[in-house]
């Protein structure tokens, strides 16, 4: 089969390159390929590729957890959006010196189902492919009820601590904290991803965020994988439900 390559093609060195030369046109064009060269350069690359992938596999292949069930996500909670969150909050409270409200983590950034029963360091980092870091931060109650707003909007996102009513519409209609409602003036301590906090995906209000600490040397995946571990050294498996914390009416 022939396989056209688009290329560009210069007629010219750049402005003042070394040799006096200067760009007059630039030419655009295709390129035939009709086979591919097998030589020593190709055979190198591919051993260069092989050892790689020899390297990658012996880090993925650890196990460090089991887990009860298939753990998937969907909206506007899921088994898998319920243990992140969870665990989030769990791990990021062994780096904040005051107690953590609510933890947020967004259902886009899960990129896999977590398998039932052996659970590997590749099974972390297809769920966790990010280097998203661990971020704390503090918002009042007013602003707290604009960010549920928001998370109605997207239709739920991973939370903790929190227990939200929203419409099909996206629309929310009731928010508790740890039970109880949300007051106006009180302070609410956040753990969410660095990600997260400048206000990406639509979750705007993060970036409001006061006293915000940004641990750089922290990723989400390291926290996830030192909470899944933690079970297992406790012979406990990975287990998760949904519950009722993002309901719609």
């Amino acid at each position: 089969m022939r396989h056209r390559i688009s290329a560009i093609l210069l007629a010219a060195l750049l402005l003042s390159c070394s040799n006096g030369k200067t760009l007059t046109a630039i030419e655009a064009g295709n390129i035939a390929v009709t086979h591919i060269e097998k030589n020593d350069g190709a055979t190198k690359v591919r051993a260069i590729l092989e050892k790689s992938r020899a390297a990658v596999d012996s880090i993925k292949a650890p196990v460090i957890g089991t887990a009860a069930m298939e753990l998937a996500v969907y909206p506007p909670e899921s088994p898998l959006m319920n243990f992140a969150a969870d665990a989030l909050r769990t791990m990021a409270q062994q780096h904040s010196d005051t107690p953590i409200d609510i933890a947020i983590t967004n259902k886009g950034g899960l990129r896999s189902t977590l398998p039932q029963g052996i659970i590997t360091f590749g099974d972390v980092y297809n769920v966790f492919p990010f280097e998203n870091t661990l971020a704390l931060l503090t918002l009042n109650g007013n602003e707290l009820l604009q960010l549920f707003a928001e998370i109605a909007k997207v239709g739920g996102e991973a939370i903790s601590g929190a227990r939200l009513t929203i419409t099909p519409a996206g629309e929310l209609l009731t928010a508790t904290v740890n039970g109880k409602p949300v007051a106006a003036e009180r302070e609410y301590r956040i753990a969410t991803s660095d990600y997260l906090s400048q206000g990406n995906d639509k979750l705007y209000t993060l970036a409001k965020g006061r006293n915000k600490v940004i641990k750089s040397d922290i990723t989400i995946r390291d926290l996830m994988i030192q909470h899944i571990a933690h079970l297992h050294s406790r012979g406990k498996a990975v287990e998760a439900s949904t519950d009722g914390r993002i309901t719609v009416k």
